[in-house]
């Protein structure tokens, strides 16, 4: 059996609200991170992201790249991380 292919995903809610400006609180377990957003009209949506392998060393240069990004960005932090919904 196949799986159902992910419709890409509207950059609005339903109700026109850009999905940026949705309040955003997020879980992280030991083995992954749920972003849960919820628009003001009250649609919610959940994110899902496999967790980041910590046995791995973070190189300098990751880091750097991290700060400049941040430092020229202007926005919501979920799309600076460049999250996808889960649904």
């Amino acid at each position: 059996m196949h799986k159902p292919k992910k419709e890409p995903e509207a950059p609005r809610c339903s109700c026109g609200r850009s999905r940026s400006e949705a309040a955003v609180s997020s879980f992280r377990s030991h083995v992954t991170l749920f972003t849960f957003h919820r628009c003001e009209c009250g649609l919610e949506w959940t994110e899902h992201a496999v967790g980041v392998d910590r046995t791995q060393p973070v190189t300098t240069d990751e880091v750097i790249e991290v700060h400049e990004r941040m430092a020229r960005f202007e926005g919501p932090l979920s799309e600076l991380l460049g999250m996808q919904s889960a649904n």
